[in-house]
Protein backbone atom coordinates (compact mmCIF):
# COMPACT_ATOMS: atom_id res chain seq x y z
CA UNK A 1 0.00 0.00 0.00
CA UNK A 2 1.49 3.21 -1.27
CA UNK A 3 -0.33 6.85 0.00
CA UNK A 4 0.84 10.26 -1.08
CA UNK A 5 0.64 12.94 1.49
CA UNK A 6 -0.34 15.84 -0.69
CA UNK A 7 0.62 19.31 0.43
CA UNK A 8 -2.53 20.94 -0.28
CA UNK A 9 -2.01 24.56 0.58
CA UNK A 10 0.38 25.00 -1.83
CA UNK A 11 -1.78 22.51 -4.27
CA UNK A 12 -4.95 25.24 -4.11
CA UNK A 13 -2.71 27.96 -4.15
CA UNK A 14 -0.80 27.35 -7.41
CA UNK A 15 -3.66 26.12 -9.05
CA UNK A 16 -6.25 29.35 -7.86
CA UNK A 17 -3.00 31.61 -8.50
CA UNK A 18 -2.75 29.87 -12.63
CA UNK A 19 -6.66 30.30 -13.00
CA UNK A 20 -7.38 33.70 -11.57
CA UNK A 21 -8.23 36.30 -14.31
CA UNK A 22 -8.38 39.71 -14.39
CA UNK A 23 -11.11 41.63 -15.95
CA UNK A 24 -11.12 45.21 -17.36
CA UNK A 25 -14.61 46.97 -16.66
CA UNK A 26 -12.99 50.32 -18.53
CA UNK A 27 -12.60 53.68 -16.62
CA UNK A 28 -10.02 51.95 -15.00
CA UNK A 29 -11.84 49.70 -12.97
CA UNK A 30 -10.70 46.46 -12.70
CA UNK A 31 -11.35 43.13 -10.40
CA UNK A 32 -10.06 39.81 -10.32
CA UNK A 33 -12.34 36.67 -11.02
CA UNK A 34 -11.78 33.07 -11.02
CA UNK A 35 -13.76 29.68 -11.81
CA UNK A 36 -14.02 27.91 -8.68
CA UNK A 37 -15.33 25.29 -10.27
CA UNK A 38 -12.13 25.12 -12.86
CA UNK A 39 -10.08 25.09 -10.00
CA UNK A 40 -12.09 22.22 -8.16
CA UNK A 41 -11.92 20.23 -11.46
CA UNK A 42 -7.87 20.81 -12.33
CA UNK A 43 -6.99 20.15 -8.23
CA UNK A 44 -8.70 16.67 -8.62
CA UNK A 45 -6.89 16.40 -12.27
CA UNK A 46 -3.59 17.08 -10.04
CA UNK A 47 -4.65 14.25 -7.52
CA UNK A 48 -5.20 11.52 -9.99
CA UNK A 49 -1.71 12.69 -12.26
CA UNK A 50 0.09 12.14 -9.17
CA UNK A 51 -1.29 8.62 -8.17
CA UNK A 52 -1.01 7.67 -11.28
CA UNK A 53 2.40 8.58 -12.03
CA UNK A 54 3.92 7.92 -8.44
CA UNK A 55 1.88 4.32 -8.79
CA UNK A 56 -0.09 5.40 -5.46
CA UNK A 57 -3.21 3.46 -3.86
CA UNK A 58 -4.78 6.53 -2.39
CA UNK A 59 -4.03 9.65 -1.05
CA UNK A 60 -4.35 11.92 1.57
CA UNK A 61 -4.85 15.99 1.30
CA UNK A 62 -3.27 18.15 3.86
CA UNK A 63 -4.60 21.75 4.93
CA UNK A 64 -3.74 24.65 7.59
CA UNK A 65 -6.79 26.48 9.15
CA UNK A 66 -6.53 29.67 10.50
CA UNK A 67 -3.28 30.78 13.19
CA UNK A 68 -0.95 28.31 14.07
CA UNK A 69 0.99 27.69 17.51
CA UNK A 70 3.64 29.35 15.51
CA UNK A 71 1.86 32.50 15.08
CA UNK A 72 1.16 32.48 18.87
CA UNK A 73 5.08 32.13 19.76
CA UNK A 74 6.11 34.70 17.19
CA UNK A 75 4.09 38.08 15.94
CA UNK A 76 6.35 38.11 12.67
CA UNK A 77 5.61 34.48 11.48
CA UNK A 78 4.27 34.70 7.69
CA UNK A 79 3.04 38.45 8.50
CA UNK A 80 4.74 39.20 5.10
CA UNK A 81 2.64 36.58 3.03
CA UNK A 82 0.81 38.52 0.36
CA UNK A 83 -3.26 37.21 -0.19
CA UNK A 84 -4.77 34.28 -1.50
CA UNK A 85 -6.29 33.43 -4.80
CA UNK A 86 -9.72 34.62 -5.01
CA UNK A 87 -11.99 31.43 -4.03
CA UNK A 88 -9.16 29.69 -1.76
CA UNK A 89 -11.20 29.50 1.59
CA UNK A 90 -14.22 27.64 -0.47
CA UNK A 91 -11.82 25.07 -2.11
CA UNK A 92 -9.97 24.12 1.27
CA UNK A 93 -13.54 24.04 2.09
CA UNK A 94 -14.73 21.34 -0.56
CA UNK A 95 -11.96 19.63 0.19
CA UNK A 96 -12.48 19.14 3.54
CA UNK A 97 -15.96 18.49 3.17
CA UNK A 98 -16.02 16.55 -0.35
CA UNK A 99 -12.93 14.64 0.11
CA UNK A 100 -11.89 14.12 3.24
CA UNK A 101 -8.80 16.42 3.41
CA UNK A 102 -7.15 16.23 6.57
CA UNK A 103 -6.13 19.70 9.14
CA UNK A 104 -6.10 20.37 12.37
CA UNK A 105 -6.44 23.47 14.65
CA UNK A 106 -3.41 24.95 15.57
CA UNK A 107 -1.18 23.12 13.39
CA UNK A 108 0.03 23.68 9.65
CA UNK A 109 -0.70 21.40 6.63
CA UNK A 110 3.08 20.60 6.66
CA UNK A 111 2.92 19.26 10.18
CA UNK A 112 -0.27 17.27 9.80
CA UNK A 113 1.95 15.84 6.81
CA UNK A 114 4.81 15.16 9.16
CA UNK A 115 2.50 13.59 12.00
CA UNK A 116 1.27 11.56 9.65
CA UNK A 117 4.86 10.25 7.65
CA UNK A 118 6.07 9.56 11.07
CA UNK A 119 3.22 7.91 12.72
CA UNK A 120 2.92 4.35 12.79
CA UNK A 121 -0.24 3.21 12.74
CA UNK A 122 -2.50 6.23 11.51
CA UNK A 123 -1.90 4.74 7.83
CA UNK A 124 0.22 1.36 7.42
CA UNK A 125 2.22 0.77 4.06
CA UNK A 126 5.16 3.15 2.87
CA UNK A 127 4.19 6.66 2.73
CA UNK A 128 5.59 9.29 0.68
CA UNK A 129 5.16 13.54 1.12
CA UNK A 130 4.25 15.66 -1.92
CA UNK A 131 5.19 18.93 -1.41
CA UNK A 132 8.13 21.51 -2.79
CA UNK A 133 8.42 23.32 0.32
CA UNK A 134 12.02 22.91 1.49
CA UNK A 135 10.78 22.14 5.02
CA UNK A 136 9.86 19.07 4.48
CA UNK A 137 13.14 17.84 3.98
CA UNK A 138 13.38 17.93 8.00
CA UNK A 139 11.38 14.89 8.13
CA UNK A 140 12.59 11.24 7.80
CA UNK A 141 10.95 9.19 5.00
CA UNK A 142 10.08 9.81 1.19
CA UNK A 143 9.06 13.30 0.02
CA UNK A 144 8.55 13.92 -3.47
CA UNK A 145 9.86 16.93 -4.99
CA UNK A 146 11.40 18.03 -8.54
CA UNK A 147 10.00 15.32 -10.42
CA UNK A 148 11.87 12.63 -8.20
CA UNK A 149 11.47 10.55 -4.92
CA UNK A 150 14.16 11.53 -2.36
CA UNK A 151 14.83 9.52 0.14
CA UNK A 152 15.57 11.92 3.52
CA UNK A 153 17.40 9.98 6.70
CA UNK A 154 17.17 10.78 9.91
CA UNK A 155 20.76 12.44 10.17
CA UNK A 156 19.53 14.89 7.23
CA UNK A 157 16.56 15.91 8.22
CA UNK A 158 18.30 16.70 11.46
CA UNK A 159 20.89 18.93 9.56
CA UNK A 160 18.06 20.50 7.29
CA UNK A 161 15.96 21.17 10.51
CA UNK A 162 19.22 22.70 12.40
CA UNK A 163 19.89 24.43 8.76
CA UNK A 164 16.90 26.43 8.77
CA UNK A 165 17.16 26.89 13.07
CA UNK A 166 20.56 28.79 11.58
CA UNK A 167 19.66 30.52 8.78
CA UNK A 168 16.06 30.92 9.59
CA UNK A 169 13.07 31.34 6.95
CA UNK A 170 12.48 34.75 4.89
CA UNK A 171 9.87 32.95 3.14
CA UNK A 172 7.79 32.36 7.20
CA UNK A 173 9.10 35.43 8.50
CA UNK A 174 11.82 34.48 11.37
CA UNK A 175 14.92 35.64 11.07
CA UNK A 176 17.35 33.04 12.64
CA UNK A 177 20.91 33.69 13.94
CA UNK A 178 21.59 37.24 12.31
CA UNK A 179 24.37 36.94 9.80
CA UNK A 180 24.51 33.35 9.35
CA UNK A 181 24.27 32.10 5.85
CA UNK A 182 23.92 28.68 4.22
CA UNK A 183 27.95 28.78 4.00
CA UNK A 184 28.55 29.74 7.75
CA UNK A 185 25.77 27.33 8.98
CA UNK A 186 26.67 24.32 7.23
CA UNK A 187 30.56 24.80 8.16
CA UNK A 188 28.94 25.54 11.88
CA UNK A 189 26.95 21.86 11.30
CA UNK A 190 30.02 20.26 9.47
CA UNK A 191 32.39 20.81 12.28
CA UNK A 192 30.25 18.66 15.04
CA UNK A 193 32.24 15.54 16.01
CA UNK A 194 29.65 12.41 15.46
CA UNK A 195 27.70 12.08 17.99
CA UNK A 196 28.59 15.07 19.52
CA UNK A 197 25.62 17.16 21.26
CA UNK A 198 24.10 19.83 18.76
CA UNK A 199 22.53 21.91 20.37
CA UNK A 200 24.99 23.84 22.47
CA UNK A 201 26.83 24.86 18.94
CA UNK A 202 23.74 26.39 17.73
CA UNK A 203 23.10 28.39 21.28
CA UNK A 204 27.02 28.83 21.29
CA UNK A 205 26.17 30.86 17.78
CA UNK A 206 23.30 32.93 19.03
CA UNK A 207 25.46 34.23 22.03
CA UNK A 208 28.07 35.50 19.74
CA UNK A 209 25.33 38.28 18.12
CA UNK A 210 24.75 39.05 21.35
CA UNK A 211 21.02 36.98 21.90
CA UNK A 212 20.79 33.86 24.29
CA UNK A 213 19.80 30.31 24.23
CA UNK A 214 15.96 31.74 24.79
CA UNK A 215 16.24 33.06 21.31
CA UNK A 216 17.77 29.95 19.86
CA UNK A 217 14.65 28.52 21.18
CA UNK A 218 11.99 29.99 19.49
CA UNK A 219 13.69 29.94 16.18
CA UNK A 220 14.40 26.28 17.05
CA UNK A 221 10.75 25.64 17.69
CA UNK A 222 9.63 27.70 14.80
CA UNK A 223 11.39 25.86 11.86
CA UNK A 224 10.63 22.25 13.30
CA UNK A 225 7.66 20.63 11.59
CA UNK A 226 6.15 18.56 13.91
CA UNK A 227 6.55 14.58 13.70
CA UNK A 228 4.31 12.02 15.51
CA UNK A 229 6.27 12.97 18.58
CA UNK A 230 5.89 16.15 18.52
CA UNK A 231 2.07 16.13 19.13
CA UNK A 232 -0.40 15.45 21.62
CA UNK A 233 -2.98 13.36 20.20
CA UNK A 234 -5.32 13.57 23.45
CA UNK A 235 -5.44 16.69 24.19
CA UNK A 236 -4.89 18.03 20.21
CA UNK A 237 -1.69 20.06 20.99
CA UNK A 238 1.91 20.20 19.53
CA UNK A 239 4.62 19.03 22.21
CA UNK A 240 6.91 22.11 21.65
CA UNK A 241 10.84 20.78 20.98
CA UNK A 242 13.08 20.95 24.07
CA UNK A 243 16.70 20.41 24.40
CA UNK A 244 17.52 16.72 26.12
Amino acid sequence: MRTLLIDGDILVVSTGAVLEREIDWGDDEWTLTCDVKEVKSTVLDTIKRLERDLDADQSVITLSQGLTFRHHLYAGYKAGRGRKPVGTTEVKRWLIEDHGAKYKEGIEADDVMGILATNPRLIKGEKIIVSQDKDMLTIPGKVYRNGEIIEVSEAEALHNWLMQTLMGDVTDGYPGCPGMGPVKAKKLLDSLEEGEPFWPAIVGAYEKVGLTEEDALMQARLARILRNEDYDHAKKEPILWNPK
